[in-house]
């Protein structure tokens, strides 16, 4: 029986949030308190075992300093939820 060389692609292809978070030298726990964020929850975004929420995707772009997805998205955002 012939079995797959292949991997898990979420095995090969890291997760761009955590790329994100480690180019900014974050922890896990240091990201998710700062975007008021569950670490647990954050984990497993990371791992696309879980969705954010628009709200909590912005929050986390503005701790990674993610500017394009931080415009993207705003508009979505209510005024008060908006950080520069």
């Amino acid at each position: 029986m012939a079995t797959s060389t292949f991997a898990e692609p979420t095995s090969v292809c890291a997760s761009p949030l955590r790329e994100a978070r480690l180019r900014k030298g974050l922890s896990l726990r240091d990201a998710a308190a700062l975007a008021r964020l569950d670490c647990g929850h954050l984990s497993r975004a990371e791992r696309g075992q879980a969705q954010l929420s628009v709200e909590a995707l912005y929050r986390l772009a503005v701790v990674l300093d993610l500017r394009r997805l931080r415009y993207t998205l705003a508009p979505f955002l209510p005024e008060q939820g908006r950080t520069s």
